[in-house]
């Protein structure tokens, strides 16, 4: 998305190549307005193509809280809360995103109960990484 801050995170398709879904992504995470921009784009450029007589059918959406991040520009919009990170050397971390460097990350996780430490995390030892749902208000 040219001229944004959002990016396309991934495509999906079914069997048939005749349905696909795009997910894209901000520093601030995407709202409805957006995403009705961006089908309004897609569709008008569509439009102007010769895909022949099978139908076609697109959407456009957000990745969803449910689905793991897969690109280092998601981890902004989530600073502040509790990723769960799978790593390549089998770790698997559970903790507070505190901070998101050019190669790395910092989450702060419980070393004992009482005690939190401070993990740096690469990004390329990241196998995949979830945000954990919270329905829980904080203090204030």
């Amino acid at each position: 998305m040219e001229g944004s801050d959002h990016f396309l995170v991934s495509v999906e398709s079914n069997e048939a190549g005749n349905s696909y879904k795009f997910f894209i992504d901000g520093k601030e995470g995407v709202g409805i307005k957006v995403c009705s921009k961006l089908s309004r784009t897609v569709s008008a450029v569509i439009d102007e193509m010769d895909l022949g007589d099978s139908p076609f059918r697109y959407e456009i959406s957000s990745p969803g809280a449910d689905k793991p991040l897969v690109d280092k520009r998601q981890y902004f919009q989530h600073i502040g809360r509790k990723l769960n990170i799978e790593c390549k050397d089998d770790l698997v971390f559970e903790g507070e995103l505190k901070e998101v460097m050019d190669d790395h990350l910092i989450l702060e996780v419980f070393v004992s109960k009482h005690k939190k430490e401070q993990k740096n995390i690469l990004f390329d030892n990241i196998i995949k990484s979830k945000v954990i749902i919270s329905f829980k208000r904080k203090k204030k």
